[in-house]
């Protein structure tokens, strides 16, 4: 009996279903495709989507298929029409525990996402099935279709995900729109062969003739070029026509091996909900970000990341079914705010004219001089993080923001990912005082909680934790690694004389002793 059916076998919905299996939750993932996809995609991703990966057990599998460079390395570099830098991006390890960026080879990527979930006994794979209709009722959905051959299907569940991209037939089926914008220009989009590649992304920011170059991991490199608005595309076919125009991103591009080429249109655009009933919509079903900011694919994993452990809480019964309507209201804010950066950076890579270029390029060659300004225009990853401030949590302090993962020792063992301790469902971790061991009050427990003392269950020796929470205080940690909840060492004292009462949790989806009974 599958407790979830995820529509769409891409990144998103396979990062679900291994998500929704880890929690124990069994998933039918429909793909119309037999095999995993080898089309143009993402290529760029940040350290909240590597974290993700580490939590379906995949953090050596994928690790192949993806390059961040060294720490401190110019990892992009923005240029003005002569070649000549006006903002670099450095590269970094952030307090998740991996770079704040990194180049991705997304074709790969799912051959290795698909393998992991063809080996879980909990994730059922059906290739070769077209959604055409879903029907529901107050305890089930009904997706009907047909497969490659035309043979009809219906399978029953109790909840839905349409993972199935922009052009989403869940979101069509459903009857949501998704207001937005088309950019006017389109972009030729190639991928070529390179076994001798440079270190760093390279935007070229020329009014009508933008490009972008950048080195993907297994001998591979993106090459993009800016497009009339009108051009038609109809070339696409002529190698001596798509080299000539990929050549001013990338002089190579003169008798490099084409692997794959299209031209695209972006779009910003926003599903009007992301919930009908019994069925959710996530990653590109539900919105889509021009590649500008590279988050296209990493909002994607958020919702899969945002969504799994609250479907299963439902289905297992440790979570109230309330919890669900948090999903959007989380994520949708955060999404708003991805896109209309996609956008800023679209300007500044397309600006209008020479004038323009001059002045926003100027502005950036100034600042770069500042130092504290400059440190916070190149510290990419907490720049684009989300924040909540509503929904499945109590905001207060830290709530709502990812908890660190440091390297941490338990016992005589070697370090470990701080991650690696914490459980599948809520995880309560008490801070210490320096090297004092924390304490955690036994009236905030609940059956099924996971409790991590510092200075008992693991030591973190450069106290990361204390520094970003502060000493002695006590977090509440979802398993997107997200903090429900977060008390002050003072507030931790007054819990452990009073007990839990003084407290005040929200009567919505937010009680500890809701979010974690068995």
């Amino acid at each position: 009996m599958r407790e979830v059916l995820v529509i769409g076998g891409g990144p998103v919905g396979l990062t679900l279903a291994l998500l929704l299996a880890q929690q124990g939750t069994r998933v039918t993932v429909l793909e119309k495709d037999r095999a995993p996809e080898t089309l143009l995609r993402a290529v760029s991703l940040d350290d909240e989507c590597l974290r993700i990966w580490q939590s379906c057990g995949l953090e050596r599998e994928i690790a192949p298929d993806w390059d961040g460079g060294p720490t401190g390395a110019v990892m992009c570099r923005y240029q003005n029409a002569r070649g000549r830098d006006f903002l670099q991006l450095r590269q970094h390890e952030s307090d998740l525990g991996y770079p704040c960026a990194v180049a991705v080879h997304q074709s790969h990527l799912n051959r290795t996402l698909r393998r992991a979930a063809e080996r879980s006994p909990l994730i059922e794979m059906l290739g070769g099935h077209i959604v055409t209709a879903i029907s529901q009722s107050d305890e089930t959905a009904v997706v009907r279709g047909h497969s490659a051959t035309g043979e009809p299907f219906a399978l029953a569940t109790p909840w839905v995900v349409g993972c199935d991209g922009a052009h989403s037939t869940v979101r069509r089926v459903l009857g949501i729109d998704a207001p937005g914008r088309t950019l006017a220009h389109p972009w030729l989009v190639a991928d070529v062969r390179d076994e001798h590649q440079g270190e760093s992304v390279e935007i070229r920011c020329v009014p009508g003739a933008a490009t972008v170059t950048m080195p993907l991991p297994h001998g591979v490199r993106r090459v993009e070029r800016m497009l009339p608005p009108n051009d038609p595309g109809n070339w696409i076919d002529d190698d001596r026509t798509v080299r000539d125009l990929l050549v001013p991103a990338w002089d190579g591009a003169t008798d490099a091996e084409i692997l794959h080429r299209m031209v695209f249109r972006f779009h910003a655009r926003i599903a009007q909900r992301w919930r009908d009933g019994r069925v959710f919509l996530a990653g590109d079903a539900a919105h889509t970000s021009p590649p500008f900011a590279g988050q296209g694919m990493a909002t994607g994993l958020r919702d899969a990341a945002n969504l799994a452990f609250k479907l299963s809480g439902v289905c297992h019964g440790w979570l109230d079914e309330a919890v669900l309507s948090s999903y959007e209201r989380e994520r949708r804010p955060h999404q708003e705010r991805i896109n209309a950066l996609a956008l800023r950076l679209g300007s500044l890579m397309m600006p209008r004219s020479a004038a323009h270029a001059a002045t926003m390029q100027g502005l950036l060659r100034t600042i770069r001089r500042i130092g504290p300004v400059r440190e916070r225009i190149e510290l990419r990853g907490p720049s684009l993080r989300p924040v909540y401030r509503d929904g499945f949590l109590i905001p207060r302090g830290r709530a709502g923001h990812y908890i660190p993962q440091p390297w941490v020792t338990t016992g005589g063992q070697r370090p470990r990912r701080f991650d690696a301790l914490m459980g599948l469902r809520m995880t309560w971790v008490a801070l210490g005082h320096r090297e004092t061991p924390g304490r955690m009050p036994g009236d905030l427990l609940s059956t099924g909680d996971t409790v991590l003392v510092e200075n008992r269950d693991f030591h973190d020796p450069g106290r990361r934790l204390q520094r970003a929470l502060g000493e002695g205080s006590l977090v509440l940690v979802r398993p997107d690694r997200m903090i429900h909840t977060h008390i002050s060492a003072r507030q931790a004292r007054r819990v452990q004389r009073r007990s839990l009462s003084w407290f005040s949790f929200p009567t919505l989806d937010a009680s500890p002793s809701r979010a974690s009974s068995a």
